[in-house]
């Protein structure tokens, strides 16, 4: 069973399209602030999903609604994100991190 299946098992009040924006948050973490590749990536994707599915409703709402809302802010017309700056990024990426972590 993939990731995305996983999560909305766990999770069935999120969508599919939730789904994969959340894991394209981490995902995109992953790969351009800590620079993992293949097997690091891998076991980091493996790592969130099961944090994820842990959550209770409660705890992962407020997370799944700043992704939605703040982090993906900056989306051109096709659906590519558009970046100010590293920084902007990498602070709404910070924020949505802490969301998760502090939520209970």
């Amino acid at each position: 069973m993939d990731r995305t299946q996983q999560i909305k098992e766990a999770h069935p009040w999120l969508s599919y399209d939730e789904v994969v924006k959340v894991l394209l948050y981490h995902h995109q973490d992953s790969m351009w602030i800590q620079n993992l590749e293949r097997d690091r990536l891998e076991r980091s994707m493996e790592a969130f999903t099961k944090l994820l599915k842990s959550k209770s409703m409660k705890a992962l709402k407020p997370f799944v609604e700043y992704v939605l809302d703040f982090y993906y802010s900056g989306v051109g017309t096709y659906g590519n994100q558009i970046e100010g700056s590293k920084e902007s990024f990498e602070k709404r990426w910070h924020k949505a991190r802490e969301i998760l972590l502090t939520s209970k």
